[in-house]
């Protein structure tokens, strides 16, 4: 097959796909980086996206990574895009949130010789004029379930993008759907949840829809979230994994605590927007509180069910899709490691539904809860010196700033609630 445009992708600090697009004759994927755009690149106007450079210093230049190529089945023409390293005067931008990502990795894993896999489950919402196109519950089947026969076309248009599929379903929410994407090495992993939006997106499009990855579209409604499962393995071997079934290993124990440790300071990068804060909340099965336990879907860690040791993981379930996954799993790392080196320990598990404990009960049992909107988290971020030094200073400032700046926005708006609630104050 001839593909005759080759789309150059990069994100923006918020995770956002960017690319350009170049005329290419490929024949086929294997061949690629022989064109002379693998070793030429181009050049992008940082100015103009989120989180990179100021007007008067805003040349920065796209080297596509040949190992990241995919095809993009669902175009009007045979297409192919590649993932690229950005680089500002020969040299890695400080501002490419995949380049950081790809630093950590070599910094605190691969100088171990671990590789750390992450399966995530990202949910959206399947919506005609901006309402779900179906009132379907939890697993529920056609007629309920009216998309369905829409999703099952979804994962082999993933396939050929290299992204594999483990189940798809219907989740809880009326029009809300999951692919869930089998577990791989981080920077695959983020790729994948890239690529994974972008497809998803255009796929609904194409048929008439639309598909939102907005952690809370609708009041009253399960959010959307995307749990990531994680486990450090060297080799072929699991590190998470001893000989029993639903446990986990001394070493996993440890890199769970410092999720935990620096939970508060997490969830701003994890669940960056003040929407992200909206899904929250107790009572739609998002964690509210820095506990762990096994199976326990109330918790914010917890380890799933699974017989064979070599499955072994733990659940991290506050990310949401709205995230950077660059910078998230540039931060779980961190975080992680640095519960391995300091040998932390896990508090007791939390084994009752911590949605029905009160306040008083959470207290007594040690439970905190995570911060509560988009500023509060930050505060905690800006304390962080562990995440901070993980994601750089020219990335950590500027984040810091933009969400900021978002929460200003946020916060001084008049909205219909204020004078339904005010005007006659």
């Amino acid at each position: 097959m001839m593909f005759n445009v080759l789309e150059i992708r990069f994100v923006d600090i918020h995770g956002k796909l960017k690319a350009m697009n170049v005329p290419v004759n490929i024949h086929d994927l294997q061949t690629a980086q022989s064109d002379p755009i693998f070793s030429e690149g181009a050049n992008i106007d940082g100015s103009s996206v989120a989180g990179f450079t100021p007007l008067e210093n805003s040349d920065l230049h796209l080297i596509p990574e040949a190992d990241s190529i995919i095809e993009l089945s669902y175009t009007e023409e045979p297409k192919i895009a590649v993932m690229c390293e950005v680089r500002q005067h020969d040299k890695v931008f400080e501002g490419d949130t995949r380049s950081r990502l790809k630093a950590v990795i070599q910094e605190l894993l691969a100088s171990r010789g671990w590789t750390l896999k992450v399966g995530p489950e990202p949910e959206f919402f399947l919506l005609q004029d901006n309402k779900p196109v179906d009132s379907g519950a939890y697993a529920d089947t056609f007629p309920n379930a009216i998309a369905e026969g829409v999703i099952k076309r979804f994962p082999s248009h993933l396939e050929k993008a290299g992204i594999t599929c483990k189940v798809h379903h219907h989740e809880v929410g009326e029009g809300q759907y999951e692919i869930e994407i089998k577990h791989s090495e981080a920077l695959h992993t983020a790729d994948s949840i890239v690529t994974y939006k972008a497809v998803v997106r255009a796929l609904a499009a194409k048929i008439g829809y639309s598909a939102t990855f907005m952690p809370k579209p609708f009041g009253g409604m399960s959010g959307n979230g995307m749990h990531f499962h994680l486990s450090l393995w060297e080799g072929d071997t699991n590190l998470f994994a001893i000989d029993k079934p639903s446990e986990i290993s001394t070493l996993g124990q440890q890199f769970m605590a410092g999720l935990l440790d620096h939970a508060e300071a997490l969830t701003v990068i994890v669940a960056p927007t003040v929407n992200s804060f909206k899904r929250l909340v107790p009572g739609f099965e998002a964690p509210v509180y820095i506990a762990w336990a096994p199976l326990n879907r109330s918790a914010l860690c917890r380890i799933p069910m699974f017989q064979d040791p070599k499955t072994a993981r733990f659940e991290y379930r506050c990310p949401d899709p709205s995230t950077n996954p660059y910078l998230a799993l540039t931060a779980l790392i961190a975080a992680g490691i640095d519960g391995i080196e300091r040998k932390l320990e896990l508090p007791p598990p939390v084994t009752s539904n911590i949605f029905k404990m009160t306040f008083d009960e959470c207290e007594k049992a040690g439970i905190k809860i995570l911060p509560g909107n988009l500023f509060e988290a930050l505060t905690y971020l800006e304390k962080d010196r562990v995440i901070k030094k993980a994601l750089g200073s020219h990335i950590f400032d500027h984040f810091l700033r933009i969400k900021k700046k978002e929460w200003l926005q946020y916060s001084t708006q008049v909205t219909d609630w204020d004078w339904k609630q005010y005007i006659d104050v």
